[in-house]
């Protein structure tokens, strides 16, 4: 037969003054070894990601760095051939001159004068008249040099 109880409806059982039993529950191995490894996992993973954007800030930092440098060293080379432009526009300016005070009718006269040269007068010209129009006739060759017998040869 069946047995009919009232214990669904004795709440003295969920009060506070009655407490059950605590039972501890071991973990288990193999979660225990689980839970380690993904712990371990996890730093592991963790150390890499902050080395890789370690090395990331790095790279950038000396990139940033080694631009510096290099622009500075490019600056110095314009600033150093600036100034050796400006050293060859003065010597330019000073050969020109140089030039044209070598060049000046007085100084030719006067080299000319002291080397036993003198001006023509006007006796001297000779002007050429062309009455054929603009050709010119080449005289005939009376001597053959020695070049000329090597070219005949070739």
């Amino acid at each position: 037969m069946a047995t009919y109880s009232n214990a669904a409806y004795d709440l003295s059982l969920f009060s506070n003054g009655q407490r059950g039993k605590i039972v501890s529950i071991e973990e288990n191995k193999k979660q225990k070894r689980e839970a380690k490894r993904r712990s371990l996992t996890q730093t592991i993973a963790s150390a890499a990601v902050v080395a890789v954007i370690g090395a990331v800030i790095l790279a950038a930092v000396l990139a940033a760095i080694i631009s510096k440098v290099r622009l500075t060293e490019m600056n110095e080379k314009i600033s150093d051939l600036d100034s050796q432009l400006s050293i060859l526009q003065s010597e330019n300016v000073r050969l020109n001159s140089e030039l044209t005070e070598i060049a000046s009718s007085e100084q030719i006269d006067a080299y000319a004068a002291k080397h036993g040269l003198q001006k023509m007068e006007n006796g001297q010209i000779h002007y050429f008249s062309v009455e054929g129009g603009d050709h010119v006739e080449k005289a005939p060759k009376t001597e053959e040099t020695f070049l000329d017998h090597l070219r005949d040869l070739f």
